[in-house]
């Protein structure tokens, strides 16, 4: 039961600190936001590789924790600029798609999924294609701005969700420092070819915000690779997903979002189906 549980708490954590980064992303900006966060990660990370002083993992362990950290970059940082442009209650539910990736993964090498899965797997795709429907209203608006980022925050997550578990097989403290370094080098070159100010990012409101979300990243990635470890990977990558329900519920009860009735079952449909693929 160890495995459910931490991929429980990831998406609690997942949850709550992509609601931070999306409404502190609409106000800074995503480049600085994700530099920042990054940042913070790096030094956290860093310091729990110096306290377990575990050896250095082999190059293929590098190589997956280093594709999981670019993974969830890409994911975080179309995740969080798809919030700035649309709605967080329909960005949030599609990005969690991603969880496709690790069952096809699964099925390649041989696992068969459930027809639960199955069924999971159609109705997450349909939950989609409900959400991009949008009657009455220009083609050009906020839901439509923010899908196509919203797929591509998708497609990095499941990146994310896939590699990490091998990354974690020799030692949690170097996945998660390798998963936060090399995003963070890549984000040091973009940020000093764009130079854009940190002012705006050092505000002691936001730097709280920021702060706060980064140790919610770092915690719930943390609690997602032991998860891997003590589970399933067709299993825990879904709980592990299930942080948009999080995601939409702050953003219905504090920014008072409301949707469409065919875009409500489209959310229905895409966390239900997230919930049969661990079945």
């Amino acid at each position: 039961m160890l495995g459910p549980a931490f991929a429980l708490g990831s998406s609690l954590g997942y949850g709550v600190g992509d609601y931070l980064g999306g409404t502190t992303s609409r106000r800074i900006g995503t480049l600085r936001f994700i530099f920042c966060a990054q940042i913070i990660g790096v030094v956290l990370a860093g310091g729990w590789v110096a306290l377990a002083a575990d050896p250095i993992p082999p190059i293929g362990t590098v190589a997956a924790a280093a594709g999981a950290g670019l993974g969830i970059t890409v994911g975080l940082a179309a995740f969080f600029q798809a919030m700035a442009v649309g709605k967080m209650s329909l960005v949030a539910p599609i990005s969690a798609t991603g969880v496709a990736l690790p069952v096809a993964a699964g099925i390649l090498r041989g696992d068969h999924p459930s027809v639960a899965q199955v069924i999971g797997i159609v109705a997450a795709i349909a939950g989609v294609v409900l959400l991009t429907r949008n009657p009455g209203r220009p083609r050009a608006d906020r839901t439509e701005a923010g899908l196509g980022l919203a797929l591509l925050a998708a497609l990095g997550t499941g990146v994310f969700l896939w590699l990490m578990a091998p990354a974690s097989g020799h030692g949690v403290p170097w996945a998660i420092f390798i998963c936060r370094a090399v995003p963070a080098i890549v984000l040091s070159v973009v940020f000093s070819i764009r130079h854009p100010s940190l002012g705006p990012a050092l505000q002691p409101r936001t730097a709280t915000r920021i702060l706060a979300q980064a140790i919610l990243g770092f915690v719930a990635t943390t609690l997602y690779a032991f998860a891997t470890l003590h589970g399933q990977l067709a299993i825990v990558s879904v709980l592990g997903s299930l942080y948009p329900a999080v995601t939409v519920l702050l953003a219905y009860r504090l920014l008072d979002e409301r949707l469409g009735g065919i875009q409500q079952l489209g959310i229905l449909a895409v966390l239900g189906g997230v919930v049969l693929l661990s079945i």
